[in-house]
């Protein structure tokens, strides 16, 4: 399955929205629970985890990716997010993304990930 250039640019918009929703989200998951427990090292806990699948979904048919391009990419970019950033430091980098530029490491993600669409 081939991705046009227009659909990877708009990729890298989607990860900027979902990560500024993801940051609005996280307000709601810790007020419902004190203290989130991860099941694996770095496995985030399942509302969050739900929020952010639900977000990045909707984000990225809206922005032209067919609904199976938009799981691939989102179960992509999850999966990423997890193996290589705590919860604590993720949450870190998407409140960095609403004040700022989007951090580098957001970016590598969103672009490895679209690269496995292209692809």
């Amino acid at each position: 399955m081939k991705t046009t250039f227009r659909q990877q640019s708009l990729i890298t918009a989607s990860l900027m929205t979902v990560s500024i929703m993801i940051y609005c989200s996280l307000f709601v998951s810790e007020a419902n629970s004190q203290t989130p427990k991860l099941q694996d090292d770095n496995e985030y806990p399942q509302d969050f985890a739900e929020a952010y699948q639900a977000s990045c979904k909707f984000n990225a048919v809206a922005k032209g990716l067919s609904q199976e391009q938009a799981e691939t990419l989102c179960n992509c970019t999850l999966n990423q997010f997890q193996s290589k950033y705590t919860l604590e430091k993720f949450q870190k980098l998407l409140e960095e993304s609403t004040k700022e530029e989007t951090p580098e490491e957001l970016i590598e993600v969103g672009e490895l990930c679209a690269e496995k669409l292209i692809n």
